[in-house]
């Protein structure tokens, strides 16, 4: 099956989409794993080499033909350029959102919108009413950005995360069927 998700969403005066991956991306979706915040919060998404970038969006566009997941889709401005990704990733029989706007292009709303925006579309592929945002209790961005998008805070407290103990932050987004 395949989720051909493209949804277009508005950030203050820009028109962005959400849309999926295709291998001409790899340059920007290397550049963009770069930046200093993801190699601190989310280090197993950060590609070295533009041919790692390319192994992993082929790799992630085999599963927009299945329903396994992981579901990740590039968000991109008006003008096409690729700053970052949304997605939907299984974890223990649930799921989990996950997102990351390149460095250049923080502290705009464009990850709290693109999850806005996305949050319903994924969650009604995947026949779901909850779906899990865990971050590092440090990363504050994306704390805001899970509160903004109406997470509820279930727990923050130590445990692993990316091999290493930290102060590791649940949230849950629920639905009413």
């Amino acid at each position: 099956m395949c989720w051909g998700l493209t949804r277009k969403i508005v950030v203050y005066d820009e028109i962005n989409t959400i849309t999926e991956f295709k291998e001409s991306m790899a340059e920007c979706v290397h550049l963009n794993s770069l930046d200093e915040d993801n190699r601190k919060y989310v280090p197993d998404e950060v590609f070295e080499t533009v041919q790692e970038a390319e192994e992993t969006i082929r790799f992630l566009m085999d599963c927009y033909r299945g329903t396994d997941g992981p579901f990740v889709y590039p968000v991109l401005l008006k003008n096409g350029k690729n700053i970052g990704y949304v997605q939907a990733v299984p974890i223990g029989g649930e799921w989990e959102v996950g997102y990351h706007i390149a460095e250049k292009y923080t502290r705009n709303g464009y990850a709290s919108e693109a999850m806005m925006a996305f949050l319903p579309t994924i969650m009604k592929r995947l026949g779901i009413q909850r779906i899990w945002g865990v971050c590092r209790g440090d990363n504050l961005a994306s704390r805001r950005v899970l509160e903004k998008c109406s997470f509820d805070l279930e727990s923050c407290g130590r445990g692993a995360y990316h091999g290493q103990e930290h102060v590791v932050c649940k949230y849950l987004y629920s639905v009413q069927g």
